[in-house]
């Protein structure tokens, strides 16, 4: 559950106090913990710990890596746009404008961290005519941020909120904004009891807060792992204790009596004189290390198997694989990023129709831009020779630049290598015009 189905589409002081109420009471506590896995703030639970023993409470936290993993391969290479012919160039140059002002790679980035954790982002698009440049996107909190849809199957938007808890005076105070497709209301008032402080007309035509799916179920990448998780730091910080145990471990005599000075003179010479037939020996806590270490794998195999990330600490990940074999150990994460870009590639659409409003562009120009996500992978120069050369005679040269690592912009590049060419072949021409040899150049 990622939203808010009511029963009464009317936006007012009563339905929203309850849309907040359920939210807080059914979504939000989630959100948060989702959140601390992530900051690695989840605690430890722990049975029974003896008082004065070893009890550690050692996070390792797997929840940052699969999200930083996962979103730094996903939207590590910024997301380019391009168009299919020169004339939307001016398009396309006012699509680079908007992304610059508002810096999209970063902001990009931060919303696939959001859909990672969350399952899902939030982000709003408005029109500031105090700014040098009208278009603002601005991210906003999933914890503080949720929508509303009516209760028909097909469960449409009515408004999306965002809300804030300050403090007044040392007094609580709740400051809701609330947009719908026509205006934006503030809301200001004491937890629950809200008064409507404004209404504004936003001239955007549909709701202009945009919410980005981590999948169809809106579930984060480590959402289902929880338990898998908290088994893991469970075992290492168990584990740890047991050795913490040994190192406290206590020296038991038996057919003898050791008084203050003889454990003075043992603790300072390490040589122990003790009577005819004593005996010592240390009391520990006897430790299957083999099989913790084995729980300790199945864990982690677990863990990277259902969430999908790879294991960037195996050895296939030095070069010793084969192509082939390096893609099969990818294809998880690769399904992962197949879910992911065909969500935000949606959103993208969305935001650039409600872009293209505030600044007069028809938003069905949007549907002449190309958007385009890469694979954050390492550059293989080797790999790209070989798709270049095995493929030249089969694809077109745009295509091949498209799949080439060490190519930013494949449109770019196709016409610098246009424009080579026919600089080089002015250039030989005036040769030949000249009398002089003309030498091939590769």
């Amino acid at each position: 559950m990622y939203k808010i189905i009511a029963d009464n589409n009317l936006i007012n002081t009563c339905n929203l106090s309850d849309w907040l109420f359920e939210y807080k009471n059914s979504i939000m506590p989630l959100r948060v913990k989702l959140s601390d896995y992530y900051d690695g703030l989840n605690q430890i639970v722990k049975q029974n710990a003896v008082q004065g023993r070893p009890n550690y409470s050692i996070n390792v936290n797997m929840a940052k890596y699969i999200t930083d993993v996962a979103t730094g391969y996903t939207f590590g290479k910024p997301v380019s746009y391009s168009v299919l012919d020169d004339s939307s160039k001016n398009l396309l140059n006012s699509v680079l404008e908007i992304n610059k002002a508002n810096y999209t790679d970063e902001l990009d980035y931060h919303l696939g961290g959001d859909m990672s954790v969350f399952g899902i982002a939030y982000q709003l698009v408005y029109a500031d005519s105090k700014a040098k440049f009208p278009v603002k996107y601005k991210r906003l909190d999933p914890i503080k941020t949720f929508f509303v849809s009516d209760n028909t199957i097909e469960e449409n938007s009515i408004c999306a909120v965002y809300f804030h808890d300050y403090k007044e005076n040392k007094q609580a105070k709740t400051k809701v904004y609330v947009w719908d497709e026509n205006y934006i209301y503030l809301f200001k008032g004491n937890n629950y009891s809200l008064e409507l402080y404004s209404k504004t007309p936003h001239y955007m035509g549909q709701i202009p807060v945009i919410q980005s799916l981590n999948n169809d179920d809106a579930y984060g990448d480590y959402r289902m792992i929880l338990d898998l998780l908290d088994s893991l730091n469970l075992m290492i910080s168990n584990n740890t204790d047991d050795l913490q145990s040994i190192s406290n471990a206590i020296l038991a005599v038996t057919g003898g009596k050791l008084g203050e000075e003889e454990i003075k003179q043992i603790n300072q010479y390490k040589v122990a004189n003790l009577p005819i037939g004593a005996n010592m020996e240390w009391v520990i806590k006897n430790s299957n290390v083999e099989g913790v270490l084995g729980q300790i794998k199945h864990l982690l195999n677990f863990i990277f198997q259902i969430s999908m990330v790879p294991d960037l600490s195996d050895d296939a990940f030095a070069g010793n694989l084969s192509g082939v074999a390096m893609q099969f150990k990818m294809w998880g994460i690769d399904q992962l990023w197949m879910s992911k870009i065909r969500k935000y590639k949606t959103c993208l659409h969305k935001r650039l129709k409600l872009a293209f409003r505030i600044l007069g562009i028809s938003e069905e120009e949007a549907d002449k831009l190309q958007i385009n996500f890469y694979r954050n992978l390492p550059e293989n120069m080797a790999q790209d020779y070989e798709i270049a050369k095995n493929l030249s005679n089969v694809l077109s040269l745009k295509t091949i630049l498209k799949n080439l690592s060490i190519v930013e912009d494949a449109d770019a590049e196709y016409k610098a290598i246009k424009e080579e060419k026919k600089n080089l072949s002015i250039k030989g021409q005036d040769k030949e015009e000249n009398g002089e040899e003309v030498v091939a150049e590769n």
